[in-house]
């Protein structure tokens, strides 16, 4: 466990709401971070869904945008989202963004089928220094290709990629 989680009450390694993560005490996940986001879909949601998937693939992009993020990609899975993003030169830290991406389908979702759409949580993974966001972005697209959806992450309708993996 990394110097800074090790000597932190767990009441304190705190997350979105009142569920508890393990996220750095010191840290505001605001900067030139590269972050992989991992966000669980609640339990009876179809988010792959053509309609719902459209709508959330259309949010990420559009909240990165709108809090000008560096979005690297997605993979929406049948019962999850990965997303690699940063800040960058943003100064918004990513529980806003995370905040509003999941307040904004989370609505959505519930006008047009009356069920919560997330999880109260998010997995989050702020990716070291060997860890380029391509070899974090190949992971990420592989998901629908290691769930055995489809031979080719290409192939897989809710997978997108902003740069060269």
């Amino acid at each position: 466990m990394p110097q800074s989680r090790r000597n932190t009450p767990l009441r304190d390694l705190t997350t979105y709401g009142r569920s508890r993560a393990v996220r750095l005490a010191d840290y505001d996940y605001a900067g030139d971070a590269d972050i992989h986001l991992t966000i669980h879909a609640e339990e009876g949601t179809q988010p792959t869904e053509s309609a719902t998937a459209e709508m959330i693939c259309d949010s990420i992009e559009f909240c990165s945008s709108k809090l000008r993020y560096r979005l690297y990609g997605y993979a929406l899975m049948p019962d999850h989202l990965h997303v690699l993003l940063s800040p960058a030169e943003s100064t918004v830290p990513l529980r806003d963004w995370l905040r509003d991406f999941k307040s904004f389908t989370t609505n959505q979702h519930l006008k047009r089928l009356g069920m919560p759409l997330w999880q109260r949580s998010a997995s989050d993974h702020v990716c070291r220094t060997a860890e380029t966001a391509e070899v974090v972005l190949a992971y990420i697209v592989d998901n629908p290709v290691r769930a055995g959806l489809v031979e080719r992450w290409q192939d897989w309708p809710w997978t997108k990629v902003f740069i060269e993996i």
